[in-house]
C-alpha cells in the first residue's frame, strides 16, 4: 500500500474508517436463494411510462393479466351518482367485457374519470341487476361510442339508488 491508501486503510491512522463498496448484484436476494428459503417470488414492477394514461392502463393491463375478463354482451341503463348518492340522468348503454372487479361499457354518452355511477343490466326476463362503480378511463373508441372502464364497488345502501334501481325493475 502507498502512504495515501494506508489512512482508509483497517486500522490505519487516518481520519476516516475504512468503509468497503457495497456489495454488486442481487447477492442473495436472486430468484433461486428465494425459492431456496420457500419464498414467493414478487410480481416485477411495470414499466414506466410517459404519460398518466399509459400508467393507467398499464395497470389495468397488469390486474388483467391475473384475472380474466370475459366478454359479455348486455343492456345497461347508467346514471352519474352526485355526492349525496342521487342517481342523475340515465343513458343507454352496452357491455362488452366484465370481469369481477371491473366492467367496460361502450357509451355514447362520455364519463369523467374517478365519478360515481351505477347500472343496471337488463338480462332477457328478468330483473335488471345493479351494479355500483367509479369511472377508471373514458376513451374515445370511434363512431360516437366512448369505451368506459368501471371498477366496480359494493352498492350501498342509499335510499336515492334503491329508488332508482326499483324504478329500473317496472
Amino acid at each position: 500500500m502507498t502512504g495515501q491508501d494506508t489512512q482508509f486503510a483497517p486500522g490505519g491512522g487516518g481520519r476516516h474508517a475504512f468503509v468497503p463498496p457495497p456489495p454488486v448484484g442481487p447477492g442473495i436476494w436472486t430468484r433461486a436463494a428465494r425459492e431456496r428459503r420457500g419464498g414467493a417470488t414478487p410480481a416485477p414492477a411495470p414499466r414506466p411510462t410517459e404519460t398518466a394514461g399509459d400508467d393507467f392502463r398499464a395497470a389495468f393491463a397488469a390486474r388483467d393479466a391475473k384475472e380474466t375478463s370475459r366478454p359479455f354482451d348486455a343492456e345497461l341503463d347508467v346514471a352519474e351518482i352526485d355526492e349525496r348518492y342521487r342517481p342523475g340522468s340515465t343513458w343507454a348503454a352496452r357491455a362488452q367485457e366484465i370481469s369481477r372487479s371491473h366492467v367496460i361499457v361502450a357509451s355514447r354518452r362520455m364519463c369523467y374519470e374517478e365519478r360515481l355511477v351505477v347500472i343496471a343490466v337488463h338480462l332477457i326476463d328478468a330483473k335488471p341487476v345493479p351494479l355500483f362503480g367509479v369511472v377508471r378511463s373514458c376513451d374515445y373508441d370511434g363512431d360516437g361510442l366512448y369505451r368506459v372502464e368501471i371498477e366496480l364497488l359494493p352498492m350501498p345502501e342509499e335510499r336515492p339508488l334503491l329508488d332508482w334501481i326499483e324504478a329500473r325493475s317496472r
